[in-house]
């Protein structure tokens, strides 16, 4: 860390996502952070995350910097990402929601320019790209921008609401399936794990799966299900349903492999693609699939021990129950006696 010119500033080098997963961590705990709201270190923790994502994707690694500044007058926090890969060939189009010229979603520009006050991209094709992005923190220019943008920030974080619940096979008193529901990144992790088979060992086994998905956890489902295969291999395996709702973005992230199903409940209702295949034994190409959510989305994520086809009463978008109690009644109405049972609720709320 380095004090020049009354600027505070870090820089980390970017070679793989456990570094970034450190960096995200550290970014919320900067002496010169330590100042600022609870909610404008999130958001910019956020945008360390966004932005380090799209350097190891797109360039396998770069730099990382962050600063307390002044930007155009203002008390700031600037994150400067810097790689020397191929470059953005279109940079309008790749600060539109869902564009992406790798295949990969392209969330990242757009949120981190609804997060900032100020960005600037500067790239060359063929050498590199380089973003600079300010949040202030402080004080109003001369129009008032400042204040405006910074109330936009924050009233822009969607406000979630989620609850989880398991259950075993009724001649068993150990279940092998489990949930996940970890906030990170401005958002919510969520998911289900359903080991192969019944009984002690499997839930075991998804115990194991569960407290290693605590040590490596992040926003990053794709190599959240590789760090899971990689651990399956030799074992019974397991179908897994990773989603990430992003709070920022407003938007639902998800991939899953096996016989785990997710729906989004609302306006416009949408269900989930897992592939075909089983963790730790046939893993097949990850399929990410992305969905956007607005106020009054019940998503419901599920093992195969919750019927697909029953209907359920209580899953109406704008559903006045909690989600513990939606939940319930999923799994009342829809949960099969002849199998685990794990279902994940999460309302969107304003």
């Amino acid at each position: 860390m380095v004090n020049t010119n009354g600027t505070t500033f870090v820089s980390f080098n970017l070679s793989s996502f456990a570094s970034l997963h450190g960096v995200v961590a550290m970014s919320k705990t900067l002496p010169f952070m330590k100042d600022i709201s609870l909610d404008d270190r999130v958001l910019i923790s956020t945008v360390v995350s966004e932005l380090g994502t799209n350097i190891l994707k797109f360039a396998g690694k770069g730099t990382l910097s962050l600063s307390r500044t002044v930007d155009d007058g203002h008390d700031a926090i600037q994150v400067i990402a810097q790689d020397n890969g191929p470059g953005i060939r279109d940079v309008q189009r790749a600060m539109q929601d869902g564009y992406s010229s790798a295949g990969t979603l392209g969330l990242g520009l757009p949120a981190v320019k609804r997060i900032m006050s100020t960005m600037n991209i500067e790239t060359v094709v063929g050498k590199g790209t380089r973003v600079v992005a300010s949040k202030w923190l402080n004080g109003v220019s001369s129009s008032g921008q400042a204040s405006r943008q910074s109330q936009r920030s924050t009233s822009s974080i969607m406000k979630i609401e989620y609850a989880s619940e398991v259950r075993p096979h009724p001649r068993e008193t150990l279940s092998g399936d489990i949930t996940v529901l970890h906030p990170v990144d401005a958002g919510l992790l969520l998911g289900v794990i359903d080991v192969s088979g019944h009984g002690p060992e499997a839930h075991l086994l998804a115990e194991q799966f569960g407290r290693k998905m605590m040590e490596t956890i992040s926003s990053d489902i794709e190599q959240q299900l590789l760090l899971l295969h990689g651990m399956a291999i030799g074992t019974r395996g397991a179908a897994v349903g990773l989603a990430f709702v992003n709070t920022v973005s407003r938007r639902l992230l998800y991939a899953g492999v096996g016989n785990v199903h997710i729906r989004v409940i609302g306006a416009r209702p949408w269900r989930g693609v897992s592939r075909d295949g089983i963790i730790g034994e046939r893993m097949p190409g990850i399929f990410l699939q992305s969905v956007e959510l607005v106020p009054g989305d019940i998503i419901v994520m599920a093992s195969d021990g919750v019927s697909e086809s029953a209907r359920v009463s209580v899953l109406t978008r704008s559903s006045s129950l909690s989600a513990t109690q939606i939940v319930k009644e999923v799994m009342l109405q829809a949960g099969k006696s002849t199998d685990d049972v794990s279902c994940v609720v999460v309302k969107c709320l304003k």
